[in-house]
């Protein structure tokens, strides 16, 4: 198949950011498919990684933007892309959002190249924007008429949550729906090097060392993070956080008036393939999310890279996520309002015999079972492959 993927956010394993496109994609290659990429940048570019076509619009953006600078990052994406991918010969028009504008690209390449159109619901928009208060009043009866195109539009729904499934179906009951969540690449980094790579993050021997590995924007709650770190530290446990946003000088402000150098905590922004590297040399990874109901049924990255490596995970959050690696035995609900005797008991707890060996066992073992990246994008591949034999047929 001709496969036009549309994905504004685009990444590399040498930078920061979800893997997901660039694994499907280069697969999708590997199994003989020609894919072309249409993603968002710096600079319009034109390029090949792994036999994968990648058109790149310039349309640049950051997770440190306003919403204004991101509603107009998002428009100049949506008119870009839609340029380029009507242009482009296709079997198949695969788009995948945030944000929801992803999809008018997608749609007006499916009709211009006469080819079935395939939607992936990687967040719910625009509910989630709206119960942030980030989308403006006059914006939502337009978002919510774009979401309801996009469903009636497409011929399959990919949704990255059970929630954003049943979302789908609140707005089209009608709609082809499958619940394919993000995943976990189970070989990237080696267990083995453990030891190395506590070297090479400075971790002594034996410090219990939490890591957070993700994007700092408000919503990942970044006043938990900081406020754990400084409580943690109390108790000789090391916390350090990878990634970069809104909310990164937020954590540094706080660390600063309690005597802690922000170096000593905030790593920066780093390639997926260090961040692995951080979750192997790591004892336990840290997922936050503020107290929004909406954001609680993510499908979040962070959460499947430590999975993969055999790291246990601590949420602040409930959702599908944190039920089903709880449920596992592969990590703990902790409280959002840390008291340093709740904090304390936590960490003896989990110090406890083998405590972190055995949920470290288990959290391998469920992404194994449950995210494995090469059983999911078999699901993934039959999709693409029955949209595309469905438009043959029509």
């Amino acid at each position: 198949m001709r496969i036009t993927y549309i994905h504004q956010h685009f990444k590399l394993p040498t930078e920061g950011g979800g893997g997901r496109p660039y694994q499907f994609a280069r697969r999708l290659v590997a199994e003989g498919h020609a894919v072309t990429m249409i993603a968002g940048g710096a600079a319009d570019s034109r390029y090949e990684i792994d036999g994968i076509e990648v058109r790149q619009v310039s349309s640049k953006y950051d997770n440190s933007q306003g919403w204004a600078q991101r509603i107009y990052t998002f428009a100049t994406f949506m008119v870009r892309a839609a340029r380029v991918a009507a242009s482009v010969r296709a079997d198949v028009v695969f788009a995948s959002s945030t944000p929801l504008t992803v999809a008018i690209p997608g749609i007006l390449a499916s009709t211009r190249q006469r080819a079935p159109f395939v939607f992936e619901v990687r967040d719910l928009w625009p509910r989630v924007p709206i119960a942030l208060g980030y989308l403006p009043k006059w914006l939502h009866a337009p978002a919510r008429l774009l979401e309801r195109f996009a469903y009636r539009r497409a011929s399959e729904i990919i949704a990255l949550s059970p929630w954003m499934e049943a979302g789908v179906k609140d707005v089209l009951p009608s709609a082809s729906t499958h619940m394919i969540p993000n995943c976990s690449d189970l070989d990237m980094v080696a267990r083995g090097d453990r030891a190395t790579y506590r070297h090479s993050f400075g971790f002594r021997d034996h410090e219990i060392v939490f890591y957070y590995g993700g994007s700092l924007g408000v919503g990942y709650d970044p006043e938990w993070l900081a406020d754990f770190a400084i409580r943690a530290k109390d108790e000789g446990v090391r916390v350090v956080v990878a990634g970069d946003g809104a909310g990164r000088q937020l954590i540094a402000q706080k660390l600063h008036e309690e005597g802690i150098a922000p170096s000593s905590v905030l790593l920066g922004k780093l390639p997926r393939s260090r961040v692995l590297e951080l979750a192997v040399a790591s004892d336990v990874a840290l997922s936050s999310l503020i107290d929004v109901p909406e954001l609680m049924h993510n499908s979040l990255n962070k959460v499947f890279d430590a999975l993969a490596v055999g790291t246990p995970v601590a949420f602040n959050h409930g959702g599908w996520l944190c039920d089903t690696v709880t449920g596992a035995g592969a990590g703990w609900l902790v409280p959002r309002r840390w008291t340093q005797t709740g904090l304390r008991d936590f960490l003896t707890s989990i110090e406890l015999d083998d405590t972190l060996t055995v949920a470290g066992e288990r959290a391998r073992s469920l992404a194994a079972q449950r995210f494995d990246r090469d059983r999911l994008f078999e699901q993934f591949h039959e999709v693409l492959r029955e949209a595309a034999d469905a438009g043959s047929a029509g």
